[in-house]
């Protein structure tokens, strides 16, 4: 097993959340309370820690990301007896008017597990604001009045 690249990706898996590949999902986010995100990245599926079952986006771009990565580095996906990822998240350390902005801390633990080894993965306190948008037909009473 190539454990330099299973490493790498159970590092990439904690960046891509609370990167670039999060950012349709805040919305979904915001209106939930504080809690933890269970990801379980090779059925591309995760759950809220209060809310239960959810649909974001980022929980299939990670799986689909996950099965192309092993794919392209030509290792079996019948090595991989688990990928999970668990995303702790707090959005009160900072005040804000959270009808307008909301801020996220993150904190991130992958596990890639083969037979053999488990590679863990790890991102605390990465900070995230996310503006929101008034609702589409908020801005047209705007644009009459």
């Amino acid at each position: 097993m190539r454990r330099k690249v299973l490493q790498d990706i159970a590092n990439t898996l904690c960046d891509m959340l609370v990167g670039w590949r999060m950012g349709g999902d805040l919305e979904a986010l915001s209106a939930l309370p504080d809690g933890t995100l269970r990801f379980d990245v090779l059925k591309g599926r995760v759950s809220h820690s209060s809310s239960g079952e959810l649909e974001l986006h980022v929980a299939g771009e990670l799986g689909a990301w996950f099965e192309h990565r092993l794919k392209e580095l030509t290792i079996d996906r019948t090595s991989i007896l688990g990928a999970e990822l668990v995303a702790e998240f707090t959005t009160g350390r900072l005040k804000t008017n959270r009808k307008r902005i909301v801020s996220f801390d993150w904190k991130c633990v992958s596990r890639i597990t083969t037979d053999e080894k488990v590679y863990e993965g790890q991102l605390k306190e990465k900070h995230q604001w996310h503006s929101r948008l008034p609702p589409n037909n908020s801005l047209e009473r705007t644009r009459e009045g």
